[in-house]
């Protein structure tokens, strides 16, 4: 990969980390700090109890997921640094430059994903 395909895709995935890093701090505003419902007088009650507890789970499974799409960006960015960015961890050939305008993060060619999401290691 040349230097002007590599800044190319340091710019998108900062661009990423931006998007992800608003998205967690919207989730947390509107929802994570959100105080829980503590009036348990009557059955509605306990259902509004039972949705804020359902919203507060969501919510921490979409920031868990964000988390780790945010880590996956930072060692995308970190192989940018280091000069191995594009190449598969897998097989250590290059990854297709289409597969990477899509998921700029992607660590594995198509073919080693696919091995890696069919039996869990390449």
């Amino acid at each position: 990969m040349n230097k002007r395909d590599a800044k190319k895709f340091q710019k998108l995935l900062l661009e990423e980390r931006e998007r992800l890093a608003r998205g967690v701090r919207q989730l947390e505003e509107d929802t994570l700090y959100q105080p829980a419902t503590d009036n348990v007088s009557d059955i509605s009650s306990y259902a509004e109890v039972g949705t804020d507890s359902f919203e507060r789970e969501t919510a921490l499974s979409i920031a868990g997921a964000t988390s780790r799409q945010l880590g996956e960006v930072a060692d995308a960015l970190r192989r940018i640094e280091e000069g191995n960015y594009g190449k598969c961890q897998g097989c250590e050939e290059e990854i297709l430059r289409k597969r990477l305008e899509v998921f700029p993060a992607a660590r594995f060619c198509v073919d080693c994903q696919a091995k890696f999401e069919r039996d869990g290691a390449i």
